[in-house]
């Protein structure tokens, strides 16, 4: 005896539906669209995508999503008879997002394939109200993220990077560089030649075994926004350069130096502006083997520091002379560090604070 299977209503529909969908087809005309480059006071920008209903049922769009809230699609609500022609709009907007964009929409429809991607790029060449904020060095055409390249602290005989980044905000492709800067330091530029509205990269390679510097090491350079133009800014590397330890043995870290100051401060006291003074501090050395000063600083012009001697046998001492001269400064009061570098593993950077007022 046969059984027969009597199908619920809602499974009937449902399947009235697929063989509906089955029976209609549809050619998209296009699929995507490229803007271009374009400025961003240009304010939103829209394409159309058309859909030919090449079937024999009514074609339908069941919805339109975007990828990003900045991409904003709207589309014929009404089934499309067969033969006739369906248009998708999709609106960007490009204000506050300078630099290449790819966006994505998603479409449904009751043809097969029920889901097509529709995509639109460009190229948003940002306005200067945008780009003051995320780039507001102006070197030409090329906007710059900062002028100043901050490497951290290496360690003597290393090598590490650091990066900055660009804006070609122009209409033309242009091929920036950096020049200046010493064997040690190299640039890698990606892209090479920044097309128009896009982002370029900066590495730099820093190499301290060909630096002879220690501590605070700043070197400048010249950033050109492009080799044809003559537009330029100088840009500042900056690196602190300290010695490696790491690898002294336990026998090296009993012998090594040691150092020890007189004093950490000298006081002037009261001073008449445009005067000199004076004042000697001893830096001795405690270890048992020599001491070197690698370097002696300080970024107070109107303070200067010599040292008697920059290799200090164990057990023995040197001088170090310490001048003020108040006519070149600008302040009401004097309040200068010298910065002392040396190969002492425990103490490798020591301090010494001059005060003074007028």
């Amino acid at each position: 005896m046969k059984i027969l299977r009597v199908l619920p209503a809602a499974a009937l529909l449902a399947l009235s539906a697929f063989n509906a969908a089955g029976a209609t087809s549809a050619k998209w005309l296009e699929t995507s669209h490229d803007f271009g480059a374009f400025d961003e006071d240009m304010g939103r920008v829209s394409t159309h995508f058309r859909l030919v209903n090449t079937g024999d049922e009514p074609l339908i769009i069941y919805a339109a999503r975007a990828s990003c809230g900045c991409t904003i699609p709207s589309y014929t609500k009404e089934p499309i008879a067969p033969g006739d022609t369906a248009t998708i709009k999709v609106v960007y907007d490009p204000a506050g997002r300078p630099g290449k964009f790819d966006k994505k929409v998603k479409v449904e429809t009751n043809a097969t394939p029920r889901q097509t991607i529709l995509v639109i790029k460009g190229v948003v060449i940002g306005a200067s109200n945008t780009l003051r904020a995320r780039f507001p060095i102006e070197v030409g055409k090329l906007k710059l993220r900062r002028d100043i390249v901050p490497v951290g602290e290496i360690l003597k005989g290393r090598t590490k990077t650091a990066f900055l980044e660009g804006y070609n905000q122009s209409p033309d492709t242009i091929r920036p560089s950096i020049n200046g800067l010493p064997k040690y330091i190299t640039v890698q530029t990606e892209p090479q030649c920044v097309p128009p509205g896009e982002q370029v990269t900066f590495t730099l390679f820093y190499n301290t075994a060909g630096e002879n510097d220690w501590g605070l090491a700043t070197h400048e350079a010249t950033m050109k926004s492009d080799t044809r133009e003559a537009a330029s800014h100088m840009i500042n590397v900056t690196a602190i350069i300290n010695e490696d330890f790491s690898k002294m043995t336990k026998s090296e870290l009993e012998k090594a130096p040691k150092i020890a100051l007189s004093d950490s401060r000298i006081d002037f006291g009261s001073v008449k502006k445009g005067e000199k003074k004076s004042g000697d501090i001893s830096i001795d050395n405690f270890g048992k083997n020599e001491l070197i000063i690698r370097k002696i600083s300080s970024s107070d012009p109107c303070v200067s520091v010599k040292a008697s001697k920059t290799k200090i046998k164990g057990g023995g001492n040197a001088v170090l002379k310490i001048n003020a001269d108040t006519s070149k400064s600008n302040d009401k009061m004097l309040n200068a560090r010298i910065t002392i570098i040396t190969n002492d593993p425990d103490r490798p950077v020591s301090n010494i604070r001059v005060t003074g007022e007028y």
